[in-house]
């Protein structure tokens, strides 16, 4: 897989990235218990983030999740212009069951990073079948035993905070397993703390300034977690699981804000060439919105 690629997989390593987690950790003892308290918390809703390298928004990434009776699905987004001219977009589809037993995942690359897809089936909660196609349009098949149920990013951070309230001190040990490489790893994560944050949670039009901006602000508490040795799986959660802020590659920030401040602003900035194929890719908008 090309450098770029991989680099551009990295900033959606927190719950979007096609990745595979596996848990190993006495997963019939504590960690069975907390995913069966996790799946009476899951609600449907979405958030959405600005993309920035510390300077200047470069992109807009979104996170929703839909439930029924029978299942869970979650669906993460992100585009963004990177270092070196390279402009992606990726786009991440979960299923679950109502328990939160994966049943599959299809992972999709695109622009000047890909095209690459990658999309994993479980069978009987106990073999992962992949298909990988790469840019040069060649397709692997792979199949891999599993001796734990299977997870992938987007549901880690969920998994740790629902069903008991996360605390400073506490470590999750997982094997990653990676389609992109077909690697694998163990990764440690740790609660290392506990903060508020300030973010906007609507957002109004500045007709004189020609941009969106906050309407009204909501304090959310976070933990923040911290894959050990360097890891990318680094960010701040909050009560439910989701995302509120994330670092994934030095120089680069994701923050959740209204959806007006996360894309509208974002794509009134881009040259008219790049902004059809934004507005193709993104997921709609909300249902309501203050013009």
């Amino acid at each position: 897989m090309r450098p770029r690629v991989v680099a551009a997989g990295a900033i959606l390593a927190l719950w979007a990235g096609g990745l595979a987690t596996l848990a190993r950790r006495q997963f019939a003892g504590g960690e069975a218990s907390r995913l069966e308290r996790a799946a009476l918390f899951v609600s449907p809703g979405a958030d959405y983030y600005a993309v920035s390298d510390g300077e200047k928004q470069i992109g807009y990434a979104s996170s929703t999740i839909d439930t029924t009776q029978t299942r869970v699905r979650i669906s993460d987004f992100v585009a963004a212009d990177v270092a070196g001219g390279v402009r992606f977009a990726a786009h991440l589809q979960v299923s679950l069951t109502r328990a939160l037993r994966l049943t599959g995942f299809c992972y999709e690359l695109g622009a000047s990073a890909g095209p690459y897809h990658a999309c994993g089936t479980v069978v009987h909660d106990t073999l992962l079948a992949l298909r990988i196609t790469g840019k040069n349009g060649h397709t692997v098949t792979r199949r891999i035993r599993l001796t734990a149920p299977l997870f992938l990013p987007t549901m880690v951070p969920m998994i740790i905070a629902l069903g008991e309230r996360p605390k400073v001190g506490q470590h999750f040990t997982y094997e990653v397993f990676d389609p992109a490489t077909d690697s694998s790893a163990m990764t440690t994560i740790a609660v290392t703390a506990e903060s508020l944050f300030v973010l906007p949670d609507s957002a109004s039009y500045d007709a004189d300034g020609r941009r969106w901006i906050p309407a009204h602000q909501d304090s959310v508490r976070a933990w923040r977690i911290e894959e050990q040795n360097g890891g990318r799986l680094t960010g701040w959660i909050d009560e439910s699981g989701r995302m509120v802020q994330a670092d994934p590659i030095p120089g680069m920030q994701m923050r959740r804000t209204a959806y007006e401040l996360a894309y509208s602003n974002w794509e009134r900035g881009t040259p008219r060439d790049a902004r059809a194929a934004r507005a193709a890719a993104a997921p709609p908008p909300p249902p309501s919105s203050t013009p």
